[in-house]
């Protein structure tokens, strides 16, 4: 059975999860029938790598303008989808970010990401009017308020993750997108965008705050399929 598994032309992972039930199995057999013993040869197989989900650019549009800005929590929603996608950060980055850590006369953002490793990130054009828009209704909704984070809540306390996982669930779900999206979705979408519009690796491996290079590389993967599914699509000679 397992020879039959490792023969088959499935990814690494599914090899990997067949095995897994195949493994539950006998154990449980084993337990059940302990006079009747089954042993299983060992069987390595190397994890496939699973490259993210990402997003169109029209897909990504279509979940910013979902919201427009007639009251604070839309005015704020539509911000953070936009901030996320416009500065690719990460959930926890976007949680800490403070209104402090904007300029405005240079247009960029401070990020603190993992292991509290800072980076410096442009505000867009874009991103830049729906912030303007934001802190004008967060001063609207409470001018007293002095909470230091940039993005909060009604109660004007600090954001949590599980807040921003609900929001963007809840948008994917409104505009009817097709794929699982979660926040990171975002980030994926916009280093795969960067890199399809010429952008290099090492700039790359700056704007998303990654260690090594390495790790940045498996957008590479994505764009050489783009760039395959354009070329079966467009080349005359494909």
């Amino acid at each position: 059975m397992i020879s039959l598994i490792s023969s088959r032309h499935y990814s690494a992972n599914t090899k990997k999860r067949k095995l897994s039930v195949l493994k539950q199995f006998v154990k449980w057999f084993n337990l059940k029938e302990f006079n009747k013993l089954i042993i299983l040869e060992e069987v390595k197989i190397k994890s496939g790598q699973k490259l993210p989900d990402t997003l169109s650019i029209l897909e990504i549009e279509k979940m910013i303008n979902f919201f427009d800005q007639d009251t604070f929590m839309s005015t704020r929603n539509k911000t953070i989808i936009d901030f996320m996608y416009s500065t690719g950060c990460r959930v926890s980055e976007l949680c800490n970010v403070k209104i402090s850590d904007l300029d405005f006369d240079d247009d960029y953002v401070q990020l603190i990401g993992k292991g509290s490793k800072q980076r410096i990130v442009p505000i867009g054009t874009k991103l830049k009017i729906n912030l303007l828009a934001y802190l004008q209704s967060r001063i609207n909704k409470d001018h007293k308020n002095t909470t230091p984070y940039l993005f909060i809540s009604k109660s004007n306390n600090q954001l949590e993750r599980t807040s921003i996982f609900r929001l963007i669930k809840t948008t994917a779900v409104q505009t009817h997108l097709d794929i699982n999206v979660h926040p990171h979705t975002l980030r994926h979408s916009s280093a795969t965008h960067m890199l399809e519009a010429g952008c290099d690796l090492r700039t790359l491996q700056e704007y998303l705050g990654h260690s090594s290079v390495s790790t940045t590389q498996i957008y590479t993967k994505l764009t050489k399929e783009f760039l395959n599914e354009v070329f079966n699509e467009s080349h005359p000679r494909a």
